[in-house]
């Protein structure tokens, strides 16, 4: 049969008679099933139509909180609270090492004012003492100044938006250097710290007078009096090493270097301290304020290098000679030298 003479049903009754083809889903309807297909498609427009409204409403709709907008509220808060911390920390360690440093000084310009009244009463002091002490005061406020190296860093996560700031004292990991000066008579004394900490000559007795902020503690006048100086650390934990260089040692002379309690004071009897610990040059040990060799081997010289390690964790202390590499070292019984700890040096 010809397929042009082929009559084409209704897809919806099957009936031939009156067909009309859609030319959207190419099928075939009879009149009644095209007017009622044409219905459907408008209904099924009217649909499109309103869920289009629906989106276009809720494009536009601005949600009251959005549960992303909760939790960056809460990142907010848990930031704030982090760095409000910080913050505070820091403002409590900065105010502690500032009068950690004025303590010191009180102490310091105690016995410098103990010194004036003693002299000025026996009427015993002369130009070298006065400029002595006017240099001492000057050294004291440039201490107070600029007590301690103090700095405000940042934390060491740099890939971090919020970088905590905290008040250290040169305690990172890294190095700390600084050159000082500790002579003996009108030889000196250098010494480079390569710890964490600010440590500096802060109490003298003697005719002993400090510079560049208590890094510089120069002997002056002739020989017959012990002078000493301590430094401002204390130590109670951890371990710190403090390297020291001697220039233009003197052959007739020995330097104590060693440590004593924070609470002794400096005055004529300390040589006596039964908390004294540390050497006379290498050889000759001193365990609480008492000589445990009768001879004294001289090793020391001019431009010659050591380092003292105060080992709190293990309660020793340790004195290497760099030139030499020898290396002694000492126990200490915390009931003879409680903690904390300061480094004292004698200078005959």
């Amino acid at each position: 049969m010809d397929s042009a003479t082929t009559k084409k049903t209704c897809a919806k009754c099957n009936k031939g008679a009156g067909t009309a083809m859609c030319h959207g889903c190419q099928q075939s309807f009879c009149t009644k099933h095209f007017i009622e297909h044409r219905q459907e498609l408008s209904q099924q427009m009217d649909n499109i139509g309103q869920e289009h409204d629906v989106f276009r409403r809720d494009l536009t709709y601005e949600p009251g909180t959005h549960p992303l907008i909760a939790r960056i509220n809460q990142w907010e808060q848990e930031s704030i609270t982090k760095i409000q911390t910080a913050a505070n920390s820091a403002r409590t360690d900065l105010q502690q090492s500032l009068d950690k440093a004025k303590n010191s000084l009180n102490t310091s310009v105690s016995t410098m004012a103990q010194e004036l009244q003693s002299n000025r009463e026996s009427d015993d002091y002369t130009e070298l003492d006065i400029k002595r002490w006017t240099n001492q005061l000057q050294e004291f406020r440039k201490m107070l100044d600029n007590p301690t190296t103090i700095n405000v860093d940042y934390g060491n996560d740099t890939r971090s938006i919020i970088r905590l700031i905290k008040v250290t004292t040169q305690q990172s990991s890294d190095s700390f250097h600084e050159e000082s000066q500790l002579p003996e008579l009108n030889n000196q004394i250098s010494r480079s710290l390569e710890t964490s900490g600010s440590e500096r000559f802060v109490d003298i007795f003697g005719k002993v007078t400090l510079s560049e902020g208590g890094l510089i503690a120069m002997r002056i006048g002739g020989s017959g009096n012990w002078s000493y100086v301590s430094g401002i650390g204390r130590y109670s934990s951890g371990i710190h090493y403090i390297r020291f260089r001697y220039e233009q040692l003197s052959t007739d002379y020995y330097a104590f270097l060693g440590i004593i309690n924070s609470s002794e004071k400096i005055t004529t009897n300390i040589w006596d301290s039964t908390s004294r610990h540390g050497w006379c040059d290498l050889s000759y040990p001193i365990v609480g304020g008492e000589r445990k060799k009768d001879h004294l081997t001289k090793i020391t010289r001019t431009g010659d290098e050591v380092t003292l390690m105060l080992d709190c964790d293990n309660r020793r202390i340790q004195l290497e000679h760099h030139r030499t590499h020898k290396t002694v070292h000492m126990s200490i019984d915390l009931r003879v030298c409680a903690f904390p700890w300061k480094i004292i040096a004698l200078l005959p």
